[in-house]
């Protein structure tokens, strides 16, 4: 199944409410973060497959102002809640997600953002539900997406669960092909 259809609105209430993956992906995010180097100084994040906001958060932490995408409407309800995305408690300071398919591309301009992370989304773009759904095809309109609203020298950090050896090589393929 799809992300969309596995997070169903009870799956993604128990992914919110889970404490150990709340401090596995904030771990995660922090990690990334660091392997972005940024330069000193606030800047605009794409968070790809942002789930609930738990990434974000360190971002925020940081300084940074994050946009957030995400397939599943259940994930992005529990971001949008007042207890979700933002360490403040409210949304639209710092941070805004948009809901979105990362497999059909990434619908912002080019050269948008400073860096991209994602931590534990890029592998659902090799599972297809519709005849249409082609693994190698979403994964490469992904990357080529991605390459093009980063700006010019950013850095994406790209965090995913392969199934298997043959799951890696398609991905590192789609993304040396994307960019």
């Amino acid at each position: 199944a799809n992300a969309a259809s596995f997070y169903s609105r009870g799956e993604a209430d128990r992914y919110e409410s889970n404490a150990r993956m709340a401090a596995q992906q904030r771990t995660l995010a922090e990690r990334a973060l660091h392997l972005l180097d940024l330069p000193p100084g606030p800047a605009l994040l794409l968070d790809a497959g942002c789930g609930t906001g738990y990434s974000g958060r360190p971002l925020e932490r940081a300084g940074h102002t994050w946009i957030g995408t995400d397939i599943s409407l259940n994930m992005l309800r529990n971001a949008a809640s007042p207890n979700g995305a933002s360490s403040s408690g409210r949304r639209g300071g710092r941070s805004q997600v948009v809901c979105d398919d990362l497999g059909c591309g990434l619908p912002f301009r080019n050269g948008l953002f400073d860096g991209c992370v994602s931590i534990s989304a890029v592998q659902w773009l090799c599972y297809a539900d519709k005849r249409e759904d082609v693994p190698r095809q979403r994964l490469l309109r992904f990357f080529q997406s991605l390459y093009k609203c980063l700006r010019r020298g950013a850095r994406a950090v790209l965090q995913f669960y392969p199934q298997d050896a043959d799951q890696l090589q398609l991905i590192t393929a789609a993304a040396m092909r994307g960019g």
